[in-house]
């Protein structure tokens, strides 16, 4: 099982399961997962006034099923998950929805079965699936596309990008004048034709001026940092303090790269980017 975290919620789901659809929206949003042969599970979360009346909802959404010639429909509950089965088209699906009251929001599963309806699959997720607390230092944690990261809790999120062997995600503040960049690559060795720390100076941005490079060794991996200044986005907005950090990770060899800018006056120094806010293996794993 490979564990997600996705907009403050996390899931232990199956290996071969992977994200095919993702919203960024907070208040309301969907994430879809597939394996090789169909979508399995969706999630769904949407941020509500107070506890929802799961009575109704069970009974509206069983009305619907029945109208469109569901078959064998039935209520189910699993400790605090409300839930509902039903087979469609002859192939079973169950739906469940849970109220995180912290979060003043409503979560739901629901798992598309190719064949017959996995029990023990379908509570081993449930019981993974909860809230994922804020992190000290005021950063919250993400686990998708093979990047386990912490961003600040405070930026939005503000992209994602997933391509064949490419994954990148940002995180912005207010007028961007902070931000952070989570990436990483596959094939490195068709394309990546320099020296790590000098693509690094590349992906961090031409209109950064560099104060600072650095090498080290951690936990075998050979991390190339630099630091420097950049100019904020308009007129007024005074000087940035950026850090950057890129890597070849020794166990699947992958590229990965972080970078963190914020204003200069409110920035202590140079933050440590491998392993403290981004992570690619156990050698390399997050502080949590």
């Amino acid at each position: 099982m490979a564990l997600w975290i996705w907009r403050k919620f996390r899931a232990e789901l199956p290996d071969d399961w992977e994200m095919l659809q993702f919203s960024r929206d907070s208040q309301h949003g969907r994430c879809a997962f597939a394996d090789r042969h169909q979508f399995r599970l969706e999630f769904d979360w949407r941020v509500v006034d107070g506890p929802p009346d799961f009575e109704r909802m069970i009974s509206d959404y069983s009305a619907r099923l029945k109208q469109q010639g569901a078959e064998n429909v039935r209520t189910l509950r699993k400790e605090s998950w409300r839930g509902l089965a039903a087979e469609l088209d002859d192939k079973p699906t169950t739906r469940f929805g849970r109220h995180f009251a912290d979060e003043s929001c409503l979560v739901e599963l629901v798992f598309l079965w190719p064949e017959k309806r996995n029990v023990a699959l379908e509570h081993a997720v449930l019981d993974s699936s909860e809230f994922e607390p804020e992190y000290p230092g005021g950063l919250r944690r993400w686990r998708a596309f093979g990047m386990d990261l912490l961003a600040g809790a405070s930026l939005a999120f503000e992209n994602c990008s997933v391509e064949p062997a490419s994954a990148e995600m940002v995180f912005a503040g207010s007028r961007r004048r902070q931000v952070e960049r989570f990436a990483r690559r596959g094939m490195v060795s068709e394309w990546l034709h320099e020296p790590v720390g000098q693509w690094l100076r590349s992906w961090a941005g031409s209109e950064l001026h560099v104060n600072a490079t650095a090498t080290s060794e951690v936990g075998g991996h050979r991390i190339e940092s630099l630091a420097g200044e950049r100019r904020g986005p308009g007129l007024l907005a005074g000087r940035l303090h950026c850090d950057a950090a890129a890597w070849i990770c020794p166990d699947d060899g992958r590229l990965y790269s972080a970078s963190r800018a914020a204003p200069l006056k409110s920035t202590p120094g140079e933050v440590r980017l491998a392993g403290a806010r981004f992570a690619c293996c156990s050698r390399l794993s997050l502080a949590t």
